[in-house]
């Protein structure tokens, strides 16, 4: 092999290197066991009294970050960016109520996230146990009784994120 085809090789090889080295690692996700904030204590108390309920899932800015994420949730997501129907549940004030696509046995309720004074400060993901047949208003019914129980938890957004004992 002549030189110039060996260095040619040779800076190839380096080039792809230093491109993979170059890739974003994929982000590492918090454990629920260890988010002890008021908001996983929250989510705890939901889950240990709703046993219809499959997955909780809280989404906001936390104070001093810039992106919408998830803060708590009974998934080892913990810091997951949101999706875009997460964030247009905040900022469209949107409510979203739909079969899992996925998992037939699932029903997604998604709600703004309010605080005692009304202000929408993040977004729930509130997931159900679901039989095809259930009443879909009533499991809408259920999100909004537990998003208006929650507003009466949560006296601010930076409340959520309180040290809290689990």
């Amino acid at each position: 092999m002549k030189k110039s085809s060996l260095l040619a090789v040779f800076l190839g090889c380096a080039c792809v290197g230093a491109v993979r080295a170059q890739a974003p690692a994929a982000p590492v996700l918090g454990k629920a066991a260890d988010n002890k904030i008021y908001a996983q204590k929250l989510v705890n108390e939901l889950m240990a009294k709703n046993p219809d309920l499959l997955v909780v899932g809280f989404h906001a800015v936390a104070p001093g970050a810039t992106e919408q994420k998830m803060i708590a949730s009974n998934l080892d997501r913990i810091g997951k960016d949101d999706d875009d129907d997460d964030k247009a549940v905040v900022t469209e004030r949107k409510t979203i109520c739909v079969p899992n696509a996925k998992e037939s046995n699932k029903f997604e309720v998604q709600l703004p996230m309010k605080d005692a004074t009304g202000a929408i400060i993040g977004a729930y993901g509130f997931v159900f146990l679901y039989r095809v047949g259930d009443d879909e208003v009533e499991l809408h019914r259920k999100g909004v009784v537990l998003r208006d129980a929650l507003a009466r938890k949560i006296p601010s957004l930076a409340a959520l994120f309180a040290p809290a004992k689990l």
